[in-house]
């Protein structure tokens, strides 16, 4: 996601304050199961920190993924990212 510079060098701090496996612990904790069309847990989590940190809606969220990767629709967000079930 191609954010502007003071935000992409501040997501760069929050990617180094990550734990080392984070990718890992994303499948193992099911956050990130499969590759549709959001790639990897490191876009998932591009896309949720946007959604959530910057405010976007998912319709912006989908136009920054498409800018990066093709064409993503909103309702793609919307199934790509289902919050886990609390419990």
């Amino acid at each position: 996601m191609k954010l502007p510079s003071t935000l992409d060098s501040r997501f760069a701090q929050f990617l180094q304050a990550l734990p080392a496996d984070y990718h890992q612990q994303a499948y193992e904790f099911k956050a990130f199961a499969r590759a549709r069309k959001i790639k990897s847990p490191l876009q998932l989590l591009q896309l949720v920190l946007a959604y959530c940190g910057l405010d976007l809606s998912l319709r912006s969220c989908a136009g920054e993924i498409a800018q990066m990767q093709g064409y993503l629709s909103d309702t793609a967000v919307k199934k790509d990212w289902k919050p886990a079930p609390l419990g």
